[in-house]
């Protein structure tokens, strides 16, 4: 059986290639128009969701926290010297409280040398990084901020232990003082034999004394030594300070420049 077969369509080859194009064209707007409809769905729908309200804008509880903390800050105490001393047992105190306790006495003078000795070295070793020179002249002022602030880390470490040592010390003597209740249980030996709560309140605090001592010593010896190198009193860093300090630079300078 003989097959028919069918003609082809009597189509130039530059119209069946414009008529190509165009429908391609048309074909790819379609795809971009769909996609961009479909990204802007997807954007509205994720901007809807509760996790995503209001996202990049501080609720007003967030607002509060951050400025409660600025505030904190702000009145954050930046202790002295003179505030560890207050806080500390004195030489005197330190040496009934080690009699009393049966502990070890802390060589202050000795400490406080250490102290001045591990400082010097430390503004020796940093002394080639931050001292600098200026039209022949050494720029001791980045070198003094950063002892500064050294030196105010140990005071501040002095201060927490003063102040743990000062609130246990209150605990021991609250504890103890109730012993002239009718009850006495805080002077009352315990249980297993050992020691009563009101003595062990009192050990626990004689040791933070013994700490808070020695922690003074290492304080005394850090700002003894700044104060020795850099020729003016070692002050706590702050923001105030770091202005007193361009002030006193631009001053040097001024009366160098004989202006």
């Amino acid at each position: 059986m003989a097959l028919h077969h069918k003609a082809p369509r009597p189509v130039s080859s530059g119209t069946e290639r414009d008529w190509r194009r165009t429908r391609k064209a048309s074909f790819m707007s379609d795809v971009d128009t769909a996609m961009a409809q479909a990204h802007t769905a997807a954007q509205a729908r994720k901007a809807s969701t509760p996790a995503n309200k209001g996202k990049g804008q501080a609720s007003p509880a967030r607002r509060a926290a951050f400025n409660d903390a600025v505030q904190r800050k702000a009145n954050t105490i930046v202790p002295t010297l003179e505030d560890v001393r207050l806080l500390t047992p004195t030489h005197e105190q330190i040496s009934a409280i080690c009699r009393a306790f049966a502990i070890d006495e802390v060589h202050f003078d000795s400490m406080v040398a250490t102290a001045r000795d591990i400082t010097r070295m430390e503004i020796t070793l940093m002394a080639d990084a931050l001292v600098s020179d200026f039209n022949g002249e050494k720029n001791y002022r980045a070198l003094e901020m950063h002892m500064q602030r050294i030196v105010g880390s140990r005071v501040s470490s002095a201060y927490g232990q003063a102040n743990f040592y000062e609130t246990k010390r209150q605990a021991a003597k609250d504890l103890s003082n109730s012993f002239s209740n009718a009850d006495r249980e805080e002077d009352r030996m315990g249980i297993d034999g050992g020691a009563n709560r009101a003595a062990q309140a009192r050990q626990f605090a004689a040791t933070l004394g013994v700490k808070a001592f020695a922690l003074l010593a290492v304080a005394e010896g850090a700002v003894a030594e700044y104060d020795a190198y850099f020729g003016t009193p070692w002050k706590p860093y702050t923001r105030d300070n770091a202005r007193t300090l361009d002030q006193q630079v631009a001053a040097a300078q001024s009366d160098a420049l004989g202006i």
